[in-house]
């Protein structure tokens, strides 16, 4: 294009003995399709300078350039929609092995978790997988989550990911019930540090007796698949530890949440904690109001208590009847509301 207009500003220098500022003036209202009139080429000679180096030659490639690019737009778009395009990421949210059963679904509710944490709203979310060829539901594309569309188990698609510079990367298990999947989940956890994985990387286990091996092949945060509660491995990412405390209320062993059907009336949060805990009882962490069918969960202390139940975290083995618990806190809502 430049050669073109250089020969045609020669040109009109030459044959319409213009000046080269009116030449440059002419050549680029000519190849610009505008038109002024205020120049023209009036020798036959300059005329056609002007069909074969403009008309036939300049246009054209202006034209072909035009529609290059914008091919090369939507080509761009496509490949980004498909999974195809490989995103210069740092820092970003890395979701690998997505769930083999209503995974779009499962996703949304872990991505709109992650944006819900003030420690993660505004970290970018890829995930990779090859559940989405025809590109990302919209609700995922709603909020600016990107894909590669690959296997997490294939080194090309982790790089093509930017998996080094990832600072969380989330591996999820295939099958939730299955503890053959751990054999997969393993793996790819091991590729991870191969390629130089250097963020946290949370692994979600199967089976329990798996959970050292994970350790050994570098996962920072294991966690068990919960498909009902993807809080859990945001929860496990923003506050590391936080997973064991959750696991364990969800299961029978261990500590466990008691609920004691005692009417409780007059004494704060704040003295009711104190008296059971120093009671060697168990920390409570909610209460239901009297009459409301509302429940209240950690209460500021000051607050004062009227229920008819409280949920107490206790260890196991360690619950009582609830007439012990009511006879233990007598005394300190009937000083309160002596005060009173």
């Amino acid at each position: 294009m430049l050669l073109l207009a250089a020969l045609h500003i020669a040109a009109m220098v030459i044959f319409e003995k213009l000046t080269p500022f009116q030449g440059l003036w002419l050549t680029l209202t000519t190849m610009t399709t505008v038109g002024y009139g205020d120049y023209s080429a009036e020798s036959v000679p300059g005329r056609i300078s002007t069909i074969v180096l403009v008309f036939l030659g300049g246009i054209w490639i202006a034209f072909q350039s035009a529609a290059t690019f914008f091919e090369h737009r939507m080509e761009r778009r496509e490949r980004m929609r498909e999974g195809r395009w490989r995103w210069n990421m740092d820092g970003h949210i890395l979701l690998l092995n997505p769930p083999s059963r209503q995974a779009p679904a499962y996703l949304a509710r872990l991505v709109r978790e992650f944006r819900a944490s003030h420690r993660f709203r505004q970290v970018p979310v890829q995930i990779v997988s090859s559940d989405f060829p025809d590109g990302l539901p919209d609700e995922l594309g709603e909020m600016s989550v990107i894909h590669f569309s690959g296997e997490a188990w294939e080194d090309g698609s982790l790089r093509a990911a930017n998996a080094a510079e990832a600072d969380v990367i989330v591996v999820l298990a295939a099958d939730d019930v299955d503890p053959s999947t751990d054999g997969r989940t393993l793996d790819i956890v091991d590729r991870l540090r191969t390629i130089g994985a250097k963020g946290r990387i949370l692994a979600e286990c199967v089976d329990d007796a798996n959970r050292p091996r994970f350790k050994r092949f570098g996962a920072d945060v294991i966690v068990r698949p919960m498909r009902g509660y993807p809080e859990m491995i945001v929860r496990a990412l923003a506050a590391p530890g936080a997973e064991a405390i959750l696991e364990d209320m969800f299961t029978s062993r261990g500590d466990e949440v008691w609920r004691y059907d005692v009417a409780v009336s007059g004494c704060t949060w704040g003295e009711l904690a104190s008296t059971l805990i120093s009671a060697n009882i168990g920390v409570p962490i909610a209460y239901r109001g009297s009459g409301e069918n509302r429940m209240r969960i950690n209460p500021e202390s000051a607050t004062v208590v009227d229920a008819d139940k409280l949920f107490v975290l206790v260890r196991e083995g360690n619950a009582r009847p609830d007439a012990e618990i009511a006879m233990l806190l007598k005394p300190i809502c009937a000083k309160l509301k002596t005060q009173e």
